[in-house]
């Protein structure tokens, strides 16, 4: 026996094989179309809507809710609103203002978001 057939290391659980690559099982062309049709298409988002949807989904956590307050959204029409996120949906964003006011606004209207004078986008 040579030393390549000899284990490297010991693991108790069942044995596992694999199939050489002309042994496995392909899906039909059929299925693989049709698998794809589950896929929504996505609106497509500018590079700086898209840093602005990645900034809120982080600041929608628990922690970070505590943490960055307060904040302050400017939106595109000139209005700032000052509070937290409280959900990130896929096109919209859920303002808590004050102590329960929620506000709901597009991603594509905030401009940019504020923490203590830094803008965090």
């Amino acid at each position: 026996m040579n030393s390549f057939n000899d284990p490297l290391i010991f693991i108790k659980g069942p044995p596992v094989f694999h199939l050489p690559p002309t042994e496995r099982i392909e899906a039909p062309l059929e299925l693989q179309d049709e698998s794809t049709s589950i896929y929504e298409i996505q609106k497509s988002y500018s590079v700086k809507t898209l840093a602005i949807i990645d900034k809120l989904n982080f600041l929608a956590k628990p922690f970070q809710r505590k943490v960055y307050r307060p904040l302050i959204f400017h939106l595109k029409d000139g209005v700032s609103v000052q509070g937290e996120v409280e959900k990130v949906e896929e096109d919209a964003v859920t303002l808590l203002v004050g102590t329960e006011e929620l506000l709901t606004y597009p991603v594509e209207e905030i401009e940019k978001i504020v923490w203590r004078g830094s803008i965090l986008n």
